[in-house]
């Protein structure tokens, strides 16, 4: 079966370097390392901001613009590509989720807004007045990063902390509306981890319910009142990305990646997921796979 590549931060460090963080300027980074042209994914926390250029970001089966002030916010395990003109200018930084959250005791990444599920909106569109703020605070880690002054570790921690609060401040997605619903907040972080552990075996709200010791219908109302969906979409959307990841990116017939989910009825399987992307899984992979060679 043909595996997706997954890029750790020292793919893009010098050979027995190790580190929990890397940053560049764009353009550099692109010509550089020009495997990232092509479908893949990280195994780190990625944060693109763009200051000049133009082009197109796929993040798992959603394409976004890329234009001047566009700052781009991923998650471990998300597949992503780009199609950028020649001009493109910016700047990238990687780190693991230890890099960040070992240094503060109450703040973790997955508390700023686009972190706070894989799934969320993963793009900031700055204002004109915007961009040159962020691409200060970028350039100053960029040159941090480059430098080996003493509290480097510390002060590169601290410029990415300003970066995701300034960031959260702009962020416009309904989660926003989490920060006022601690107890909601937990308990759906709780139910995205239990999600990406057994989504492949466990495919009922109540199988969640009964591992988060509460009522199916008590979990489906916090998931409506925190996230605006139920339980049910949230397992349901979780299982397609990976449905159309495994189509196009590992090769797969529609009844192997059937089978790979869990799902003993091939047939049953072809109705949710044309329900869900609006076409049948084989229509989806030729159609992919039609437009990636084009």
């Amino acid at each position: 079966m043909k595996q997706l590549p997954i890029y750790g931060i020292n793919a893009f460090l010098e050979s027995g370097m190790v580190h929990s963080f890397y940053a560049n300027e764009l353009k550099t980074h692109l010509e550089s390392h020009r495997f990232v042209n092509t479908p893949h994914k990280h195994s780190t926390f990625i944060t693109v901001l763009f200051t000049a250029g133009k082009g197109l970001h796929n993040i798992d089966f959603n394409t976004y613009d890329v234009r001047a002030g566009s700052v781009f916010l991923l998650t471990p395990g998300q597949v992503h590509s780009w199609e950028l003109s020649e001009d493109v200018q910016g700047y990238v930084f990687f780190h693991t989720q230890a890099f960040y959250n070992d240094v503060y005791l109450t703040r973790k990444l997955d508390h700023f807004p686009f972190f706070y599920l894989q799934t969320n909106y993963p793009v900031i569109y700055l204002e004109a007045q915007e961009v040159l703020r962020f691409e200060t605070l970028f350039k100053e880690i960029f040159e941090e990063h480059q430098g080996n002054l003493p509290y480097k570790y510390a002060q590169l921690v601290s410029l990415i902390d300003m970066v995701y609060i300034q960031l959260a401040r702009l962020y416009k997605e309904e989660s926003l509306k989490v920060n006022n619903q601690h107890g909601h907040y937990a308990r759906t972080k709780q139910l995205e981890k239990l999600i990406d552990t057994h989504y492949k075996t466990k495919k009922l709200p109540n199988e969640y319910a009964d591992l988060m010791h509460m009522t199916t219908r008590h979990l489906n109302r916090i998931c409506q009142e925190t996230l605006h969906q139920t339980t049910g979409d949230l397992i349901l959307k979780r299982v397609m990305i990976e449905a159309q990841r495994m189509l196009i990116y590992n090769d797969l017939t529609v009844s192997a990646v059937a089978d790979e989910l869990g799902y003993d009825d091939y047939s049953y399987f072809i109705r949710l997921f044309k329900k869900y992307v609006g076409e049948s899984p084989k229509k989806f992979q030729q159609r992919i796979t039609r437009l990636a060679s084009q």
